[in-house]
């Protein structure tokens, strides 16, 4: 099976300042990818993650395929995203319910 990433490095001119070509080991296989500079970090710290998390399940399944360690590892991941938006938005919820429960108590105090 072979896959596409729109993210990989093209040959089209960028500003050469903001962004330039790293080399990222995941899994078996090196990408060159395009970054920003202030991201490069980044890229390399969820290169490191996801290499590790393989590590683990190559580790505690080694009766299983590469693909289907990539497989668990993609829904790991993507459990952890949804988690994390989930909180956000409950985070969202709780900063304005505590806002208009201010307001209201300050309403409530003024009128006395």
């Amino acid at each position: 099976m072979k896959h596409t990433f729109l993210f990989f490095h093209s040959n089209a001119m960028e500003n050469k300042s903001d962004k330039f070509v790293i080399q990222l080991l995941i899994g078996k296989q090196v990408y060159p990818i395009t970054v920003k500079r202030d991201q490069e970090e980044i890229y390399r710290k969820a290169s490191r993650m996801i290499n590790e998390k393989l590590g683990r399940y190559e580790q505690s399944y080694p009766h299983l395929s590469y693909e289907r360690y990539t497989a668990v590892a993609l829904l790991d991941f993507a459990v952890q995203v949804i988690q994390l938006q989930t909180q956000k938005d409950q985070s969202l919820y709780e900063e304005t319910v505590n806002r208009l429960s201010g307001e209201l108590n300050n309403l409530l105090n003024s009128e006395r």
